[in-house]
């Protein structure tokens, strides 16, 4: 069952539903797929498809069958002074009606067949019926398939450009929500070393408070233990409020889809903060970014920009041309009705009817070949309009261009960012370690009395601090990860997620 005209597919490699979230087995995959299906301006974008994908029908019509019929009834007299006549007036009822079929051609020919016929009270015999074929080819200005298809061919490439609008917009959301999901993952491990710098000073505040009343330190040690708990818990109202504000633009994204309690509820975070090793895998650089040009959708948007602009071009300089049509018809004629002389009996005496026995069995016919010759002098309109399309043509070129140029930029910043994050994980990883033996080794020392509050305060907060430079570095690694997926136009893939149109709908290459 189609959904607003296309349905979206989610092959998935692992099991599981994608509209249900556990808040104790989250992963950022999971996330994804619920935003791919529950992010509001996703579905208003994927509106534009079935919108795009009526369009072609509207345009398609302009070569449909068309059914016509007409009736009409007229009735004149018409004064004369003829001496041979005893009539002062010559009147006439004429009862007339006409049905048929036209079609037009996607080169250019409209064609009609027709059958008429009418009923003459003045005349003998009185009933006339005809079967007519009209056609009409112009030769010159609107001849061939390719001029005349044109707007149906820029309503398909609409349709191109609406999916991959909305498969772009759905690799945007997939960044959004792996941004947010490793910021909130961050802002988790935040609290939790936030609350475990809020425990060591409580320690080192009871401790002291101990050794105060032992007479072994001065209050002031106390009095400095006492700030520096309230400074970490100051940190951690405000790290709690960073990681509160991080799940509400998470929960955004996905329409609130998130439990209430979530944030409480998760075991584990988000994003798998400890990997054996961060290390950029990347190809050489030329063909990184080949591969990214072949799969960037915004590119392959500016490419059907220069394909339709090529369209109108094409268009535009067959509008210049004169008009010059062939006109051709052909068609039989019947005839019935009463006997002009009394004294000699007509072949076609009868009925309406027999004015149809007369028409098929040939007794009149008509034909007619002709053509007609239209030019507009100076034909300035046409001429403005075929420079019009010739200079939009050259717009996108140089739009694709730009693009292009843009992106490569953006992979090497990319490049960049990735190997310096890469490295920057490594030192911060270095640091953590160092500052956490710092700590122990100092802490001995105040078992042992050869250290004081002030410098216990201080190797706690560089041991804290580095573990949170630690988890911000890999964050950012992680960050520049999802970044560079997006520019190499894989983000999706990388998550195992592929996006496909309805078997029914018009085929589109694989993301």
């Amino acid at each position: 069952m189609r959904l607003l005209g296309i349905a979206i597919l989610f092959l998935l490699l692992f099991a599981g539903s994608a509209g249900a979230v556990s808040a104790s087995s989250v992963d950022i995959r999971e996330l994804i797929i619920l935003g791919l299906e529950k992010n509001i301006g996703l579905q208003v974008e994927r509106i534009n498809i079935p919108l795009s994908s009526e369009e072609i029908k509207v345009e398609a019509a302009v070569f449909d069958s068309e059914l016509f019929a007409t009736a009409g009834y007229e009735q004149s007299s018409v004064p004369q002074s003829l001496s041979t006549s005893q009539a002062d007036s010559y009147d006439s009822d004429q009862l007339v009606g006409q049905f048929g079929l036209r079609k037009g051609y996607e080169s250019g020919l409209s064609a009609a067949v027709s059958l008429g016929s009418e009923r003459l009270e003045a005349l003998e015999p009185r009933y006339r019926t005809a079967l007519l074929l009209d056609l009409s080819q112009p030769l010159l200005r609107n001849f061939g398939s390719a001029v005349n298809t044109t707007q149906l061919q820029l309503s398909r490439n609409q349709l191109k450009q609406a999916r991959y609008t909305y498969f772009l917009q759905a690799q945007s959301l997939a960044l959004q929500v792996e941004t947010l999901a490793l910021q909130f993952s961050r802002d988790l491990e935040v609290v939790k070393l936030r609350r475990q710098a809020v425990q060591l000073a409580e320690k080192l505040y009871a401790a002291n408070q101990r050794r105060l009343e032992a007479g072994v330190i001065p209050i002031s040690e106390v009095q400095e233990a006492e700030t520096d708990l309230a400074n970490r818990e100051l940190n951690l109202s405000l790290a709690l409020q960073a990681q509160e504000l991080s799940l509400e633009q998470l929960n955004r994204y996905l329409d609130y889809s998130l439990p209430a309690d979530y944030s409480s509820r998760a075991a584990v975070s988000v994003a798998a903060i400890t990997p054996a090793k961060v290390e950029p895998d990347l190809p050489e650089f030329e063909q990184l970014f080949s591969a990214a040009r072949e799969q960037r959708l915004d590119l392959k948007i500016s490419a059907i920009d220069i394909d339709n602009s090529s369209l109108q071009s094409r268009y535009a300089a067959n509008q210049q041309l004169p008009q010059f049509d062939l006109k051709l018809q052909g068609g039989l004629n019947g005839l019935s009705g009463d006997s002009r002389s009394t004294t000699t009996a007509s072949d076609y005496a009868g009925s309406w009817g027999d004015s149809f026995s007369s028409m098929s069995a040939a007794d009149g016919y008509q034909w007619r070949a002709g053509f007609e010759f239209t030019l507009p002098l100076d034909n300035q309109a046409a001429k403005a309009r075929f420079r019009q399309a010739k200079l939009r043509e050259r717009q996108a070129t140089y739009r694709k261009r730009d693009l292009e140029a843009a992106l490569k930029q953006e992979l090497q910043q990319q490049q960049t960012v990735l190997q310096r994050a890469a490295e920057q994980f490594g030192i911060a990883s270095r640091f953590e370690a160092l500052a956490e033996k710092s700590f122990q080794q100092e802490q001995r020392r105040l078992e042992e009395g050869l250290s004081d509050t002030f410098r216990i305060i201080l190797f706690q907060t560089n041991m804290i601090n580095a573990k949170i430079d630690r988890i911000t570095a890999l964050t950012q690694y992680q960050l520049a990860v999802a970044k560079m997926n997006f520019s190499r136009g894989i983000i999706l893939e990388q998550h195992g997620i592929t996006i496909l149109a309805d078997a029914e709908e018009a085929p589109l290459e694989t993301l």
